[in-house]
C-alpha cells in the first residue's frame, strides 16, 4: 500500500474498535444494571452511545480526509472526491438518529420524540440534497449553488483594483 494512504488502516481500526467496544460494554451486566436515577437511562446506553457515536465521528473525519487526499488533477477521481463528504454526512446523520436515541430516548416524551424524528427527517433530506447537488455540480461545495463564488470573486477583484 502506498505510504501516503497508510492512515486509512488506522481509521478503519479505530472505527472497528469503537464499534466492538460500544457493543461489548453495552452488553455487560454491570453496565445494564447501573441506572441513572428513574429515567430509564443506564450505563449500557451511554457506553453504546459513546462507541457508536465515536465510530460515526471517525467515519466522517475519515471521509473528509480521504476527499482531501484524492488527487484533483486526475479527472477519474473527481466524482469520488466531490461526493465523499456529502455521502459520509448522509450516512452519519441517518445513523446518528438511532445513536442519539440511546441516551435521549428514555428521557423523551412521545411529543418530543415526534419532534426529534422530524428534525432528523429534515437533516437527512438536507444531506441527501447536498449529495445530489454534489453529483450534479461535481463539487462538494455549496457556494456555487447559492452564488457565493461569484460574490467572492467580485470582492477579490475589487480588492485587487483598490490595492
Amino acid at each position: 500500500m502506498n505510504e501516503r494512504w497508510i492512515w486509512v488502516i488506522r481509521y478503519v481500526v479505530v472505527i472497528a474498535l469503537a464499534l466492538v467496544l460500544g457493543a461489548a460494554l453495552g452488553e455487560m451486566a454491570l453496565f445494564k444494571t447501573t441506572k441513572l436515577g428513574k429515567t430509564g437511562l443506564n450505563a449500557a446506553h451511554f457506553a453504546q452511545f459513546l462507541g457508536y457515536g465515536g465510530a460515526l465521528l471517525v467515519f466522517w473525519l475519515f471521509a473528509r480526509r480521504a476527499a482531501g487526499e484524492l488527487d484533483g488533477r486526475d479527472p477519474r477521481w473527481n466524482p469520488v472526491k466531490s461526493i465523499a463528504l456529502p455521502l459520509a454526512t448522509l450516512i452519519v446523520v441517518a445513523c446518528m438518529q438511532a445513536v442519539l436515541l440511546l441516551v435521549l430516548g428514555p428521557l423523551m416524551s412521545k411529543a418530543w420524540h415526534q419532534a426529534y424524528n422530524w428534525v432528523f427527517i429534515a437533516a437527512i433530506m438536507a444531506s441527501a440534497a447536498w449529495l445530489v447537488a454534489a453529483l450534479l455540480t461535481g463539487s462538494a461545495s455549496l457556494s456555487g449553488i447559492f452564488g457565493a463564488s461569484g460574490r467572492i470573486a467580485r470582492r477579490q477583484e475589487k480588492a485587487g483594483h483598490r490595492a
